[in-house]
């Protein structure tokens, strides 16, 4: 009888729980064969919801949902049933909600006098958009490691677009040319109405509870193994034919050492890296501590791949 193949997911955010739903759905894998290792104690990654009305609430992760972009997303929001109304897809749910309250900001910008600031031009200079038009143009090869600042000149980070882009999209000007480039074809509708957000889809509650609850719910339900508290240390690897091979995942579980063996056919699918990864909550008394690489945990496994095998650099 024929060994099922078992898929390891390295990270509980919506990433892994996307690729578990479309292994089930569209890749024939038994839920029961799929096993997830999130070192956080809740899932849901950067949209994570935590808290209580005494101490606060966190949610530090949301997306700006678009009907126009976002295929995948919502082809897999189609196949999970709402918490909310269950006879309801996650993706009918959301779109009955925006026909009842679109999205029509009064006041993109407000300058130091508490004023509302027009916005109806993107107040390009002719230099702005020559320059906006090379970036937008230019290889990836050409872009390379080069930073956003690279392309642009000093004026254009004061432009209405500019500060109505990075309040969209959350880009710094130090921030990647190459990322930057992407943004700029993936969301070029949005420069037709990113004066109102017109183009923006809101779920009826946070991102937690409206996407990843729905999600993890539906998972459990196809029996999908959820390892929490669980800090990936190591990948044992072999290399084959220029390929790298997982034949063992270490882990640390509630201050265990623990170990996984990683069979021929398994799946290891690794999301390296957080958006969110340091992040420190404040108060209204209270400053958030400033926290530095020392303090990011979700780097380190990546790291040390790199440091063993060049193809991981």
């Amino acid at each position: 009888m024929k060994k099922k193949s078992r898929a390891y997911l390295l990270g509980g955010g919506i990433g892994s729980l996307a690729a578990a739903v479309f292994m089930i759905r569209d890749g024939g894998i038994s839920g029961e064969n799929i096993v997830i290792l999130e070192v956080k104690t809740l899932l849901g990654g950067s949209l994570d919801g935590t808290g209580n009305s005494i101490d606060g609430y966190s949610l530090r992760g949301g997306r700006m949902l678009t009907t126009d972009n976002y295929e995948c997303t919502w082809d897999l929001f189609k196949s999970i049933p709402s918490l909310h109304t269950p006879d309801k897809s996650v993706y009918e749910e959301t779109m009955e909600f925006n026909e009842q309250h679109k999205s029509n900001s009064m006041a993109r910008l407000v300058d130091h006098r508490r004023a509302k600031v027009p916005v109806s031009s993107m107040g390009f200079s002719m230099q702005n958009r020559q320059e906006l038009l090379k970036l937008t143009q230019a290889t990836e090869a050409e872009l390379a490691a080069s930073c956003i600042t690279d392309w642009l000149s000093p004026e254009f980070f004061e432009t209405e677009f500019w500060f109505m882009w990075v309040t969209t999209f959350a880009f710094q000007p130090w921030h990647s040319a190459v990322e930057f480039k992407r943004y700029l074809h993936r969301f070029m509708l949005e420069f037709t109405r990113i004066e109102t957000l017109a183009g923006v889809k809101r779920t009826i509650y946070n991102q937690y509870d409206s996407l990843i609850l729905p999600l993890q719910s539906w998972l459990a339900a196809q029996n999908v193994r959820f390892e929490l508290d669980c800090k990936v240390t190591d990948l044992v690897s072999t290399n084959s034919e220029g390929k790298v091979i997982v034949t063992g995942i270490h882990y640390q579980q509630r201050e265990e050492s623990k170990a996984i063996a990683v069979e021929s056919g398994d799946l290891v699918f690794l999301q390296n890296g957080s958006m969110t990864d340091a992040s420190s909550l404040g108060s209204m008394a209270i400053a958030p501590k400033k926290l530095t690489k020392k303090d990011c945990t979700s780097w380190s496994l990546w790291e040390k791949l790199a440091a063993e095998n060049l193809d991981f650099w």
